[in-house]
């Protein structure tokens, strides 16, 4: 029996050429609070760049299954840049549990899985637009204890909550 055989009993068969016909959805508003856990945490590189690629996928609410993909550049060559993203990911450390920051070095991509991998955050997402194509980023974080699933609109006079680091052991989920 075939690898390619189709549930039609058919096998697959190319030319070359295919379309999903999927993935053509409109970005996450602007703003949008959203609860995620990160799936995906490691080293990535392109055309020299070298970064960190973390996978939010969204946990629940009107967004749930969606995913936003993270590129933190904390070797990027622009220092300002540079020192925003370190910002980011301490910021997502500490609401992870602190497991990066204790580190003498650089993080393995083990080391990054493990300290992130399968924790709830609470994400704000911005929209990008490039060459005609949109895509959603992450713009801020903070921890996602106690928190709800948010809207698609953030309310208008929402109060602003500072991140804050949790203690939370790393197999305990907090809702």
């Amino acid at each position: 029996m075939s690898f390619f055989r189709l549930s039609t009993g058919q096998t697959a068969q190319s030319d070359g050429n295919f379309e999903s016909g999927g993935g053509n959805l409109e970005p996450i508003p602007e703003g949008t609070k959203l609860r995620t856990i990160i799936t995906e945490a490691k080293w990535a590189e392109y055309q020299g760049d070298r970064y960190i690629n973390l996978r939010h996928d969204v946990a629940d609410g009107e967004f749930k299954k969606r995913v936003i993909f993270q590129k933190l550049r904390v070797e990027d060559a622009d220092v300002k840049k540079r020192d925003k993203a370190l910002m980011m990911l301490a910021a997502i450390d500490a609401n992870c549990g602190g497991k990066l920051s204790q580190l003498d070095g650089e993080p393995s991509d083990v080391d990054l899985l493990k300290a992130l991998a399968n924790k709830p955050l609470l994400c704000k997402v911005g929209v990008w637009d490039m060459d005609g194509k949109t895509g959603n980023w992450i713009m801020a974080v903070q921890s996602a204890a106690g928190s709800k699933p948010a809207a698609s609109k953030p309310p208008a006079a929402a109060k602003k909550q500072e991140p804050v680091a949790t203690d939370a052991e790393d197999d305990v989920i907090p809702f």
